[in-house]
């Protein structure tokens, strides 16, 4: 291998260019990890600079540098961005017109070790974090129609496995009409999601989910590794999006099943446990988070005291109908007792969930029932918190989560009540 860069002091200048503008390790805590990482890519451009060098050296040099930044955590993205950098810097120096064709099947060959060592670690790490999702499921009390994303889960280890070790009989169905949830999504959704946009999105999302595992299917003979990573990458996340969308639609049916509270119309608080238990393994299963609410009327003792029980009902019912008015059909209040209110909401940001209970409060608070001719109201406090799961689920998990979002709720009392604190 001729060099590429001769004169020492270009050399020099060249590795403090490229650290400066591409690097990505120097935000590491780890200082002898970042020193490491430096001093591979200056045992790499030296490597140009040397007649003695040989390619197979330089790959392997770079599949070495590829298993550092993995163990470090740094994506393959941020790798390829720095093998462009490099590339580019080494064309900005001026090399031979005779060498420019060598340089960049050079750079092609160094980009594509790099990506089957990172598509390897991605596997592994997918086929885990899969197989924990599968589990999470089938610990359900029931799957109804989550089931179906478990079925997509399955299918994707099937990709995996394929893209591991391709062998024609191994390929999972490509077909998006002839897949388990394909043809669901073709019956029976069409009747439980008549005129629901739900079912849109998700015949998209799958439709688009397959095409991409048929584009990993075409090039992976050709061993197009960095392509291969970032279909995969989207295989993953629109799974993570069916399941969420079928989440939300398992919750509106939920809804309309669950026995509810007479007087509220709110869910009772016997179904607490296993809805939460059920949203808790679903987040899990999608890798998303679900917020957690407890609500608490303020003064209603001065309401039953000064008006009646039965106003106090009336006051019930029209916190339970602007709750119900400003979430989702897939949002679940429960009336935990007397004046409280448990609300789940999967699928949501944070600041989304608050801007909702912010706006709830405010319309609850300028709202009244009319009780023998009086007028009668009052706020609400509202304790809040973002429930992500990062262990399985186990029984005294509720009632840690509810001790939390209580705490909160007493402080928004202690801060004046008829407010959100999160």
């Amino acid at each position: 291998m001729q060099p590429i860069i001769q004169p020492v002091r270009q050399k020099e200048r060249l590795l403090e260019d490229f650290i400066e503008r591409y690097v990505t390790c120097l935000h590491l805590q780890e200082t002898h990890v970042m020193q490491q990482i430096l001093q591979k890519y200056e045992e790499i451009i030296n490597c140009f600079s040397e007649t003695a060098c040989e390619e197979e050296d330089l790959l392997k040099a770079f599949e070495s540098l590829a298993k550092t930044k993995i163990q470090s955590g740094i994506p393959y993205i941020a790798m390829s961005n720095e093998i462009f950098g490099l590339k580019n810097l080494l064309l900005q120096n001026g090399i031979e017109s005779s060498e420019l064709r060598r340089l960049l099947e050079l750079f092609y060959k160094i980009n594509n070790r790099v990506a089957r060592i990172y598509l390897d670690d991605y596997l592994k790490r997918l086929k885990h974090i899969n197989n924990i999702r599968i589990t999470s499921l089938n610990d359900l009390p029931a799957l109804n129609i989550v089931h179906y994303f478990k079925e997509h889960l399955v299918w994707l280890n099937e990709l995996v496995a394929y893209i591991d070790a391709p062998e024609e009989n191994r390929l999972p169905e490509l077909d998006e009409s002839s897949c388990i949830f394909g043809r669901w999504l073709d019956k029976d959704a069409k009747e439980l999601l008549a005129n629901n946009s739900k079912l849109e999105t998700l015949s998209t999302l799958h439709k688009t989910l397959h095409l991409f595992a048929k584009k990993i299917g075409q090039i992976l003979p050709n061993k197009e590794y960095h392509l291969v990573i970032s279909y995969l990458e989207k295989c993953e996340l629109i799974s993570l999006n069916i399941g969420t969308e079928l989440v939300l639609v398992d919750n509106a049916q939920i809804n309309q099943k669950v026995t509810k509270d007479a007087l509220t119309g709110a869910l009772n608080r016997h179904a607490l446990k296993a809805i939460f238990e059920t949203q808790y393994e679903l987040a899990m299963a999608t890798q998303s988070s679900f917020i957690l609410a407890m609500c608490d009327l303020d003064h209603f003792k001065r309401i039953n005291d000064t008006y009646g029980h039965v106003a106090g009902d009336e006051v019930l019912k029209l916190f339970v109908r602007v709750v119900k008015k400003n979430i989702r059909n897939s949002d679940v209040i429960i009336r935990y007792g007397g004046e409280e209110f448990v609300i789940m909401m999967p699928a949501i940001p944070l600041e989304k969930a608050v801007s909702i209970f912010e706006k709830i409060l405010k319309e609850f608070a300028d709202s009244d029932v009319v009780y023998n001719g009086k007028k009668v109201g009052t706020t609400a406090s509202v304790g809040l918190l973002e429930v992500c799961p990062s262990m399985s689920y186990g029984s005294s998990l509720l009632n840690d989560y509810l001790l939390l979002a209580d705490k909160r709720m007493y402080r928004a009392k202690q801060e004046g009540r008829n407010r959100v604190v999160y």
